[in-house]
C-alpha cells in the first residue's frame, strides 16, 4: 500500500511524504503505482518549474525508490508563493483522492501536523 501523508501547517498544506508499493500488479506494469507517482513527481516538478521554488533553499524534495518522495515548503514560504504551491498541493490530492476511491486497497491518505 501507498500511504501519501500531507503535510500541514497552521491549517495550509505545506508538503507531503509517499511511502510504500501499491502491490496492484507487476513491477513496471503498476497501473496504480504510476498514477500515483506522476502525480506526486507533477507537483514536485511544478513546484519549481512553475511556483518557481528553488531546490534546497524554498522547498525540500527528495525522490528515492526506497524512501518514497518527500516534499516539503521552506519554513518562512509566505504570500503567493505560498498560496501557489498549497494551489498545487491540493491539486494533487484531489488527484489522489479519485485514485483512492477506485483502489482503496492501493492508496491511503493521511494529513499531519508539522
Amino acid at each position: 500500500m501507498v500511504t501519501v501523508t500531507m503535510l500541514r501547517k497552521e491549517k495550509r498544506t505545506v508538503g507531503f511524504t509517499s511511502t510504500g508499493h501499491a502491490n496492484h500488479g507487476e513491477a513496471g506494469e503498476d497501473i496504480v503505482c504510476s498514477a500515483i507517482s506522476a502525480l506526486t513527481q507533477t507537483c514536485c516538478l511544478g513546484l519549481v518549474e512553475v511556483v518557481g521554488l528553488k531546490a534546497g533553499k524554498d522547498l525540500v524534495c527528495s525522490i528515492d525508490d526506497a524512501e518514497g518522495i518527500h516534499c516539503v515548503l521552506a519554513d518562512d514560504t509566505r504570500g503567493e508563493r505560498l498560496d501557489r504551491a498549497e494551489l498545487l498541493f491540493l491539486t494533487m490530492e484531489a488527484g489522489l483522492c479519485s485514485i483512492q476511491g477506485s483502489y482503496r486497497k492501493s492508496l491511503k491518505i493521511r494529513h499531519r501536523e508539522v
